[in-house]
């Protein structure tokens, strides 16, 4: 009886210590901010699905900076890459926390921002303001296998949706595979060089050139199916721009509108060799599969009746032995 006892307040200990744990990404070092090499000044209404996720950075002046990009494809719909909101966890934590699903907690004080052409931000009263329009965050899914940079790609929700203008909209995604050709448009809050940290601290644009699949597959080698390259001899994506568009013009794409569609999500960088976008065509299932925000909360309900069952039957267990004490 005592080896149980002792084995239940064991498991409840670890699984009170698993619980406490915080994600490291619910800290956002304020260096960390989108950057573009050698991009040039965005106009409001050039890239009005580009949004900017922007975290609190100063609790005094209550201003925030931006820590990632990410793409309007609905309402309340956002793509972006998963390592912008995922970090890697304990193996306890792994246990015990859903992966897929980003903990509600981590999304606090972070808000996805559309028409706005600056890192550093605040939150106004309302959408009628230079500051743009500022939706707080709902819920933010990956995939379960997630691990950098494999399967980058996550999909955020917005509490509220945008309000669709000239200066606001959504783009659509690729949706069949294709080894796209020529120069595509990419942007985000850029540094100025690869070399140093002079920035702008404005919405940068940039033309990358994209790297065939075959000459992708060689420059890193390994398969890069999965990935659309780009090369950084003229312009570049930097620490900070993960998450952005990578937007291609007369792709063939039957989902393709006047203003392109997006390819790519900004997931890394090699030195030397250029940047990689997650390919939004390989994900078109995943995306349409999570079309709208759903509350799912049996998991939840099933850790909180396995506590529940843990601790009766610790209450039990302590009873049994008051009562079984000898005299």
């Amino acid at each position: 009886m005592f080896t149980n006892l002792l084995r239940y307040i064991i498991i409840l200990t670890i699984l009170g210590k698993c619980l406490s744990i915080t994600n490291k990404s619910s800290k956002i070092e304020i260096d960390i901010v989108p950057r573009v090499v050698r991009g040039f000044p965005a106009k409001l209404g050039d890239v009005p699905y580009q949004v900017a996720f922007k975290a609190l950075a100063s609790r005094t002046t209550q201003s925030y900076l931006t820590f990632c990009g990410g793409t309007i494809v609905g309402p309340t719909k956002i793509l972006s890459a998963a390592h912008c909101f995922v970090e890697d966890k304990s193996a306890c934590a792994k246990i015990f926390f859903k992966r897929g699903r980003v903990q509600k907690k981590e999304l606090r004080n972070k808000f996805a921002v559309a028409a706005t052409l600056y890192n550093k931000g605040y939150k106004p009263e309302s959408d009628d303001t230079p500051e743009g329009q500022w939706r707080k965050l709902k819920e933010v899914y990956y995939p379960a296998k997630y691990k950098f940079p494999k399967k980058d790609i996550a999909i955020v929700f917005t509490k509220t949706p945008f309000i669709y203008n000239k200066y606001v909209n959504e783009i659509p995604y690729a949706s069949r595979y294709a080894d796209y050709q020529g120069k595509c448009l990419v942007s985000g809050y850029g540094r100025i060089t690869n070399v140093g940290k002079q920035k702008s601290n404005k919405l940068l644009l940039a033309h990358l050139e994209i790297v065939p699949y075959r000459h992708c597959n060689r420059h890193y080698k390994k398969n890069m199916h999965a990935f659309v390259c780009t090369s950084s001899m003229v312009t570049d994506v930097g620490k900070g721009d993960s998450g952005g568009p990578l937007v291609c013009m007369k792709t063939g794409d039957p989902n393709e509108q006047s203003k392109g569609i997006l390819v790519g999500v900004v997931s890394g960088h090699r030195t030397g060799v250029g940047s990689f976008f997650t390919r939004v065509s390989n994900y078109y299932k995943y995306i349409e599969r999570n079309k709208s925000c759903t509350n799912d909360k049996s998991y939840f309900i099933y850790l909180y009746l396995a506590i529940l069952i843990q601790h009766r039957f610790l209450l039990f267990s302590f009873s049994f032995i008051v009562y079984s004490l000898p005299l």
